[in-house]
């Protein structure tokens, strides 16, 4: 009674006095915003102190597989300019430019000042702030959707916290940068949030009557193309992580015609998918599930995988907690999101579907879990990723569901009415409930999340293991010395670069750490990258391999010297480049899980190296040997070309 009373004083007071209420809006705006900004703050703090120390990290590639496709593309855009962004790959091929355009554009930016930025700083620059900043930025901002009603001191308080859940598991970012990395699908992940909260506004501008306009369509569907095309352009594959969270907003929200568009389209893009796909990676049976990805072997079991999905991949007690945070958002979406129940059952769904794809990318085997994952390579990592996209905004929903709106709380009269209707569920709950008890449940809700928050990011052993992962794999001095980048590789690369003319095209087994030599100092590796493909410009490679394992000396220069890149293509562009042939011992251990390794073995024959030495079609120019044990050979030699 007390509170209606209040509530009614309120909201007389600022019809007698509307600059009180005006006043009282902008003050909640402008608080709104500084917990925002703290918690992106926070959260790119977690970012920052996590990410692994030491020199070698802003000086040194990381070895990983596929680390050097990343600085390769990186040196390509430098040297060639933005015209090479459509083609970056060794064969032409288009890969993912959006991130190594935004590293080339910081290192241009720093030398317009006079600094110096290597490659490998950029990348990290660019990291960094696309993971600790883009990323909780885009989540809060896709969360506030699902928290709009909501009274302006909890909203206040979860604006704070949902950033750091955002950067808590090691699913997403961290993981990122330890797999591979996936420097560009990373990029991808972090920005998708943003476009699904530009097409939840759109589906809005269609659909809500109080929201829908012509004008507000057509701007919102701009937008959604505009940050379509941004997120395509940071990596393609995220379009089938995007349909897993709004395709159920689409089925449910939308009218039955444009749901149909929207499958039609979804058809299309589907058939054209698939029929790149076999264009690009030729003589597989697609039409054999069962037979793709016969390599793939479970990386967890069942419940170890389902662990990952209901703990948002969380360990120990702070699994424990948010696995009761989800039930209880679940429970909450049930039964208490009245007029909402649409939005809630969307984000139940999408949390469920993401949930499948997990799971059988991590433990499933079969035609199944083959079509369910093909979209994300099959293994593990690309849909790791999703989890903490589906789960904070659960969670969000769950809590605006739970918490005091507006119209009891903040003295926003009808304003908070027109944003926040509730059912009968939740109008019932809120009507038997009085206001101190709801101001309770209120503040133990937020305590939670707020501990939670603080549990996950003080004790995570599992993100604390991929830093160690990464410092090693940034480390010269490496157990294994046929690993990819070792101090004996690392010093023959920096004595091969100094004895080799700046155009010249070298040769050599990518698998054994080679390709670092483009890495580190833009050496024109004929293979820079440990897979390139044979599309396009790629036929050159296949050649050379079948050439070089055909024992035929007039055949192998006939192939190999008239052989130029586009990578550091020959200034006149008439006289032949210098070629060389780098032998740097047998192939990683860390890169046997490619399937077409045994292309490169004709590059390790001793007898057919020694044939071609003999026969004067390779001429040594430097013997490595001293660096290494007895049972190797390490050699550069040249190629007999005229």
């Amino acid at each position: 009674m007390s509170a209606a009373v209040g509530a009614a004083d309120s909201h007389q007071a600022a019809g007698r006095h509307p600059s009180i209420a005006t006043q009282s809006a902008t003050c909640s705006k402008w608080m709104l915003r500084a917990c925002a900004a703290l918690g992106i703050a926070l959260a790119f703090t977690i970012v920052l102190v996590w990410f692994p120390r030491g020199k070698d990290m802003w000086t040194l590639p990381i070895h990983q597989i596929d680390a050097p496709s990343h600085y390769y593309s990186i040196r390509k855009l430098l040297k060639h300019g933005l015209p090479a962004a459509l083609h970056l790959l060794p064969n032409d091929s288009y890969y993912p430019p959006l991130f190594h355009l935004l590293v080339c554009l910081l290192i241009k930016a720093c030398g317009l000042f006079g600094l110096t930025l290597n490659i490998f700083t950029g990348l990290n620059i660019v990291w960094i702030i696309s993971s600790g900043i883009a990323f909780p930025a885009g989540m809060l901002l896709w969360c506030s959707y699902f928290l709009r009603g909501v009274a302006a001191p909890y909203r206040a308080a979860l604006s704070v916290i949902l950033p750091v859940l955002a950067v808590s598991c090691a699913a997403h970012p961290f993981w990122m940068l330890a797999a591979g990395p996936l420097i560009a699908y990373g990029l991808a992940t972090s920005l998708l949030p943003y476009l699904m909260y530009a097409s939840l506004r759109l589906i809005d501008a269609l659909v809500k009557p109080e929201e829908r306009s012509p004008r507000s369509a057509v701007c919102w569907a701009l937008v959604n193309i505009a940050l379509g095309l941004l997120v395509l352009f940071a990596h393609p594959r995220i379009a089938f992580t995007y349909l897993v969270f709004i395709a159920f907003f689409i089925i449910l929200k939308l009218p039955w015609k444009v749901i149909a568009s929207a499958a039609g389209a979804l058809c299309l893009a589907v058939l054209m998918f698939a029929a790149y796909v076999m264009r690009r990676d030729h003589g597989k049976d697609y039409f054999n599930p069962s037979s793709w990805f016969h390599t793939f072997e479970p990386t967890r079991s069942v419940p170890d995988a389902l662990r990952v999905v209901v703990t948002d991949f969380l360990p120990g007690l702070p699994g424990v907690i948010m696995a009761i945070c989800i039930v209880a958002a679940v429970l909450a979406t049930i039964l208490l999101s009245g007029d909402r129940r649409k939005d809630g059952i969307a984000l139940l769904a999408s949390y469920l579907l993401t949930g499948l794809v997990f799971v059988c990318s991590a433990a499933v085997t079969g035609p199944f879990a083959n079509i369910v994952t093909a979209a994300w390579y099959r293994g593990e990592t690309r849909p790791l990723t999703m989890i903490p996209l589906a789960v904070v905004p659960l969670l969000a929903f769950g809590a605006s569901c739970m918490l005091p709106g507006k119209t009891v709380d903040d003295g926003g009269g009808d304003t908070g009415a027109a944003l926040c209707a509730h059912a009968s569920a939740w109008k019932e709950y809120r009507q038997s409930t009085n206001a101190s008890l709801r101001r309770v449940i209120a503040v133990a809700g937020i305590c939670v999340l707020a501990a939670l928050a603080v549990l996950a990011n003080t004790a995570d052993p599992t993100r604390a293991a991929l830093t160690s992962t990464i410092e090693s794999n940034v480390s010269l001095d490496q157990a294994d010395p046929r690993e990819q980048l070792t101090r004996a590789k690392y010093q023959v690369l920096t004595d091969v670069k100094r004895r080799v003319e700046p155009d010249a095209v070298i040769i050599s087994d990518p698998m054994n750490g080679s390709m670092y030599g483009s890495a580190l100092y833009g050496m024109d590796m004929l293979y820079p990258v440990y897979n390139p493909m044979d599309t396009k410009k790629g036929k050159v490679f296949g050649d050379v391999e079948r050439a070089f394992a055909s024992g035929d000396a007039d055949l192998l220069l006939h192939t190999v010297c008239p052989v130029e890149t586009t990578y550091a293509p020959r200034p006149d562009g008439r006289t032949p480049s210098p070629k060389y042939f780098l032998t740097m011992g047998p192939q990683a251990p860390s890169l046997q899980m490619f399937t077409y390794k045994a292309q490169y073995y004709p590059f390790h024959d001793r007898s057919l190296i020694d044939s071609y030495e003999h026969s004067g079609t390779l001429i040594k120019v430097k013997d490595y040997n001293s660096l290494i044990s007895r049972d190797q050979s390490w050699s550069l030699y040249r190629f007999a070309c005229r």
